[in-house]
């Protein structure tokens, strides 16, 4: 599926996200405005915690907040009890008065603290010479004996000659010993090209296989390294 990235352009956002207003993060729940709550959660006046769907935040006698176990509940002035909705607390009898009769007060639980929002994720992708295949960010393509192109693991790697292997920059393909020698004489084993996987964004632009097609702020598409990229 093709996603949306972020305000800018270069961010984007995992599935069952959505992109926070200022692009740098990403909110798990549902809304906008930057609030990063879990789905359903009721957020509370301080900004910083929140309590489960209905439920009611009350202020405890130590300043944090409780989370009444009850929806649009009343916060009791002992600042240890609630009350459910249209009821009054009464305090003297330990009760919550109604007039279709009086119940319990009940007792708030702690609220807790919204969790930090999770960062975008940054568009980046290496174009491959044939225009359409892409690698992912610091790897680097090389052709394969079927003249399409792989990915060799490697930031601005050495691609061997007989287009299964690469090396590190710096170093030289010995496909007789099968490794990457260099100067000083280290060597290391050679790497596989895996071919580069396409995913589509259009007839003449793709993506690696595993990510998602984004369009760019400047129109041009991008690759975001992430499955089912949810628009923002």
């Amino acid at each position: 599926p093709q996603g949306v990235p972020c305000a800018g352009g270069h961010h984007c956002c995992p599935r069952g996200s959505h992109c926070s207003a200022d692009g740098e993060s990403c909110i798990t729940s549902p809304g906008t405005g930057g609030s990063h709550m879990a789905p359903g959660a009721v957020p509370c006046p301080d900004g910083q915690s929140e309590c489960p769907d209905n439920a009611t935040c009350c202020v405890t006698a130590s300043g944090a907040w409780g989370c009444c176990p009850m929806p649009q509940a009343s916060c009791c002035a002992d600042k240890v009890h609630c009350c459910p909705h249209a009821t009054v607390c009464d305090l003297a009898h330990g009760r919550c008065l109604s007039p279709a009769g009086d119940v319990p007060l009940g007792t708030p639980f702690p609220a807790w603290k919204r969790q930090p929002p999770v960062p975008a994720v940054a568009l980046h992708q290496v174009l491959c010479p044939d225009g359409r295949s892409v690698c992912p960010d610091g790897a680097t393509c090389c052709q394969l004996p079927s003249a399409q192109y792989g990915c060799c693991p490697l930031q601005n790697a050495v691609c061997c000659s007989d287009r299964q292997h690469c090396c590190p920059q710096g170093t030289a393909c010995d496909l007789e010993r099968s490794t990457c020698t260099s100067s000083g004489g280290w060597a290391r084993p050679l790497a596989s090209l895996p071919k580069a996987r396409d995913v589509k964004c259009d007839e003449e632009t793709s993506c690696p296989d595993g990510s998602t097609c984004c369009r760019l702020s400047s129109g041009a598409w991008g690759c975001c390294p992430l499955e089912e990229v949810m628009g923002c």
